[in-house]
């Protein structure tokens, strides 16, 4: 199999570093989520205290980066799978319009829900 790797990205050392600190900002985000949502309750949970924490701006504000850090870190994983082994151009300028369409509709539809709970 011959590979012309002109074609390939020219900023693969910058893409795996960005994806070693989005996996290390997601695990500690991850860590204040399951503390936010399971540690720091006062007994039962009911659903006016989730809808008190939702209120926050602190709680919205690490939901946004959330978001942002694990949709980018999904891209930039299969975006780099697809880099790897497809080699026609047409075929991956197809899945990358498919990627950033999925991206997008995941953000908008993570965005909907954050600014939907600042209104409860």
């Amino acid at each position: 199999m011959k590979k012309n790797f002109k074609e390939t990205s020219k900023s693969g050392a910058k893409a795996w570093l960005f994806q070693r600190v989005s996996a290390a900002i997601l695990f500690i985000l991850l860590i204040l989520h399951f503390i936010t949502y399971h540690f720091i309750s006062k007994g039962v949970i009911k659903y006016v205290d989730i809808v008190e924490k939702m209120k926050s701006p602190w709680f919205n504000l690490l939901q946004f980066i959330f978001l942002f850090t694990a949709v980018y870190h999904g891209f930039n994983g299969v975006w780099t799978i697809v880099e790897d082994y497809i080699h026609v151009k047409l075929m991956r300028i197809m899945l990358f319009s498919i990627l950033i369409s999925i991206a997008l509709g995941l953000i908008f539809i993570g965005l909907l829900t954050i600014f939907k709970t600042i209104h409860i």
